[in-house]
């Protein structure tokens, strides 16, 4: 085996997500940094071709070949996002508008970035299964060494490579709390993974020296320009054996908040929105996109499709029930009726969909901006995916939930179980429902409001549910609850800390 340890010396990272370099748009910056990115930096550290000094480039050219590599590094969720505020440094020019201090210079302002600090400071590629030869291990430790940065100059780092299996995440100077295993954070490569990161692939060193070349002759070169290799990685704590029966989606910040009342409004539009992008950038054609998100074109009984959410800021004393972002959440892959792959494959597309999504438009009613929900500083605890996930006994509803059907005796637990039954949910032990919401910011819809048409007159009512044993998210009951009304919020009184963020991720 082989394997690269980055020390981060100052605890953070200054990087921008593979995708900013298309859009231009800010990120969530790029977390674990990407085996691309550590390439580049070993062939910047000594050049390639006539240009070595202390190799002969032959480590390279190992390394491109030797596949992607596993990553040990923090969960997305142990790491901190903020955003750099925008600044201004001298440029060596003369002009007519100087500044002050800086005779016959004037300022230009630096694009802001974004910083990602880790709880742990420390990021390992590993190649398990490799058996490099010696002077190529020679080679990339002599590169390793010549290493100071990694993403912009101001994030110093330090590198150096080992040939037997080490556990650098349980030191002596780990912070109280953030001992964990390198098992436990261990980024997989695989086919189901759901995650894509850049890696370094055969002709990657063609590429860059090209680029070098191009750029040396006075040619412009731009990132978005290079061809790159991608790998799909599984996070720490996605268990490989149960990722098929968990949900899956895309979670996204709305600007600005919306009042809680247009949530179908707002659904409804998102739905027509990514549906229009599938068919156009994904699928080709319309009878090509997915059953699987429509909802269209189903035979048979207990499968399921896309549900469609709006987020509201709910659940606290200043709770206002106002629409801060948005979801699409695709259920268990035996639920949707498709295999594990095809899921993996369809949340792709979904993404893919999504990037083109920069805005959702309701005429007369709102424009709001669409953005992922992590985008750097802008992570509010509505839009966190824990927030609607996390495993509870407990769970009342958010938004209304719209009666499947017309009883003529009232709301009963077996009607609830009912409705339990049809979104894959195991049947309630207790409930209890209410006109008015029973958590503080819930929002109380009108007919119209709650309603698709006017010849729906099915009732419509907040409950909250109790399971024997905790149940995870999210959920959604009732007969529009593929549209959000309907959506659950767990309730339990004492949270598990495992899945409690902290006062930062909170805070809006």
């Amino acid at each position: 085996m082989i394997a690269v340890e980055v020390e981060l010396l100052h605890g953070v990272l200054r990087l921008a997500g593979s995708d900013a370099a298309v859009t231009g748009v800010p990120t969530t910056g790029e977390w674990p940094p990407s085996p691309a990115r550590l390439f580049a930096a070993l062939v910047a550290a000594d050049g390639t071709g006539r240009h070595c000094t202390v190799t002969d480039g032959s480590e390279l050219e190992w390394l491109e070949s030797a596949g992607a590599p596993e990553l040990i590094a923090d969960d997305r969720d142990d790491v901190l996002v903020s955003p750099v505020t925008p600044r201004y440094v001298v440029d060596d020019q003369r002009a007519a508008g100087t500044v002050q201090d800086y005779p016959a210079r004037k300022a230009t302002m630096v694009r802001p970035g974004v910083r990602v600090c880790p709880r742990r400071p420390r990021v390992v590629y590993e190649w398990p299964d490799a058996t490099p030869p010696a002077h190529v291990v020679e080679g990339l430790q002599r590169r390793a060494a010549r290493v100071g940065y990694l993403g912009c100059a101001d994030s110093p780092v330090r590198m150096r490579v080992a040939t037997t299996p080490t556990n650098p995440m349980e030191e002596d100077d780990a912070p109280a709390g953030a001992a964990r295993s390198a098992a436990s954070r261990r980024w997989r490569v695989g086919e189901q993974g759901m995650d894509v990161l850049p890696v370094p692939w055969q002709g990657s060193l063609a590429v860059l020296d090209d680029a070098y070349e191009r750029w040396r002759a006075g040619q412009p070169v731009r990132r978005a320009w290079l061809p790159t290799g991608h790998a799909r990685y599984t996070a720490p704590h996605t268990r490989r054996d149960d990722a098929d029966e968990t949900w899956a989606g895309v979670w996204l910040r709305l600007r600005p908040a919306l009042d809680g009342r247009r949530v179908r409004l707002v659904t409804e539009t998102l739905r027509a929105a990514v549906l229009e992008h599938y068919e156009r950038h994904v699928a080709g054609a319309s009878e090509q996109v997915p059953a699987a998100l429509h909802g269209h074109g189903y035979t048979g009984t207990g499968l399921d499709h896309a549900y469609w959410l709006a987020l509201p800021d709910v659940g606290h004393r200043h709770a206002r029930g106002r629409i801060l972002g948005a979801a699409v959440a695709l259920p268990p892959a035996a639920r949707l009726g498709v295999s594990a792959d095809e899921r993996a494959h369809l949340l792709e597309g979904l993404r893919s969909a999504l990037w083109h999504v920069r805005e959702l438009v309701a005429p007369g009613a709102f424009r709001v901006q669409v953005e992922p929900a992590g985008a750097a500083g802008q992570r509010v605890w509505s839009t966190h995916p824990r927030r609607w996930t996390q495993p509870a006994r407990r769970w009342a509803s958010v938004f209304p939930v719209v009666h499947e059907r017309f009883t003529g005796k009232g709301l009963d637990l077996d009607e609830v179980a009912r409705w339990c039954a049809h979104a894959g949910l195991p049947a309630p032990v207790g409930f209890r429902a209410s006109r008015p919401p029973l958590v503080p910011g819930g929002v109380a819809l009108r007919a119209h409001e709650a309603r698709r048409n006017a010849a729906g007159r099915r009732p419509f009512t907040h409950v909250e549910v109790t399971f024997a044993e905790p149940v995870a998210g999210p959920m959604a009951l009732g007969r529009l609850r593929h549209f959000g009304v309907g959506l659950m919020a767990p309730v339990d009184d004492t949270p598990n800390p495992d899945t409690t963020v902290t006062a930062q991720e909170v805070g809006q």
